[in-house]
């Protein structure tokens, strides 16, 4: 994956607001991608991250995705904060979402350090989040800094097990995926995922371009005749199956 020339050609096929024809990404990007956090929200979160980047802990990760590119499997706190991708315009992206659409339920694939479950309960504080970690180590980090938030419930365990486990009586609005970074992986879960989701559940993949086998399931899901809306963010891609608008992809600047 050669990133650079990657970004060139997204940045050559964004598009702001203009041009866009379809009711719902217009107002996506007209009014969602316009939220700005609160400086009460703000106040939280950049208190959170003078912690963890001043964090010099270091833990062992049980990794059981496809692991880091750099990292071993002993990493200090502040490093695993430096590679997270829920901080900056991606965190604030969870916290717009969030706050826009109003989800009642939640789910996210990897808690890491809980950064990213922080910024959907900021940005709604009644919506209920569903965490899956499967490091233990990890997950007691995260459980430490999202103590405080009565709306985030972390359950310690493997996203197939989590999948296979469920009971299936709610079904998620936003599902966040973030860990296993595999290709083949993400489309399975994606598959898996159907019987707890529904037809205008929101779908955030991170990391699309991580890797080659990555980035082809990117593309086979924009092609997929379920998913009629698919929106290139570069880092992140998201999905919805929206069965009633005419099937679309667009690359959005953010």
């Amino acid at each position: 994956m050669k990133i650079g020339f990657e970004y060139i050609k997204y940045r050559w096929n964004a598009k702001g607001r203009h041009g866009i024809h379809s009711p719902f990404v217009y107002d996506f990007v007209d009014l969602c991608l316009k939220k700005s956090i609160s400086s009460e929200d703000s106040k939280i979160l950049n208190h959170l991250f003078k912690q963890l980047n001043n964090n010099s802990k270091v833990i062992e990760i049980e990794d059981f995705g496809a692991g880091s590119k750099k990292l071993g499997n002993h990493r200090s706190i502040s490093t695993i904060f430096k590679t997270s991708s829920s901080k900056g315009r991606y965190g604030k992206l969870l916290y717009q979402l969030s706050k826009h659409y109003s989800f009642t339920n939640c789910l996210e694939f990897g808690t890491s350090l809980g950064i990213g479950a922080i910024h959907l309960a900021l940005g709604n504080p009644k919506t209920t989040i569903t965490t899956i970690e499967a490091c233990e180590n990890t997950r007691k980090i995260a459980l430490e800094n999202t103590s405080s938030f009565q709306n985030i419930h972390s359950i310690h365990s493997t996203f197939d097990e989590f999948i296979s486990q469920n009971d299936q009586s709610i079904l998620y609005d936003f599902v966040f995926i973030d860990g296993h970074h595999d290709g083949e992986a993400l489309l399975h879960y994606i598959e898996s995922l159907a019987s707890i989701t529904h037809d205008e559940t929101i779908f955030i993949l991170d990391d699309i371009r991580w890797s080659d086998s990555m980035f082809e399931a990117w593309q086979k899901i924009m092609k997929d005749p379920q998913f009629h809306l698919s929106i290139d963010l570069f880092r992140v891609g998201l999905i919805s199956k929206r069965p009633m608008q005419v099937k679309e992809t667009f690359v959005i600047k953010n």
